[in-house]
């Protein structure tokens, strides 16, 4: 039984928040590896829409979902199928950034070989 390998291409997901213009270090709120460019773009509206990992105001989330509603959401679409990163961000009124970002990447997926079982052998 051998191992194979495979070269897989999927979209690196983060969604990370600043403090302010100043920080260079974001807190991390949520990070996943997704299958299409599709999943991630959904991933990022629906965290919008449900106003997590950060919360936002009624207003906020209103102004976010217009981006995606005024062709953001198709350019990043289109972004991430030429391999292109792709985001979104948005400053909030305490001066909090949260950032939404999806990078393709190319990674190698290895499947070890099914074991068997002891009845099998």
């Amino acid at each position: 039984m051998r191992t194979t390998t495979t070269l897989r291409t999927g979209y690196w997901f983060e969604a990370v928040c600043y403090r302010d213009v100043y920080d260079d270090r974001p807190r991390l709120l949520h990070r996943a590896m997704l299958d299409t460019p599709e999943q991630a773009v959904r991933l990022v509206g629906s965290q919008i829409r449900a106003a997590r990992p950060v919360p936002l105001t009624a207003a906020e989330i209103e102004r976010a979902l217009a981006w995606a509603a005024a062709g953001g959401r198709v350019a990043a679409l289109a972004a991430l199928h030429r391999g292109e990163p792709a985001g979104f961000s948005i400053v909030l009124r305490d001066g909090l950034r949260p950032e939404w970002r999806v990078v393709p990447v190319s990674y190698v997926d290895i499947a070890a070989p099914a074991c068997r079982s002891p009845m099998e052998l």
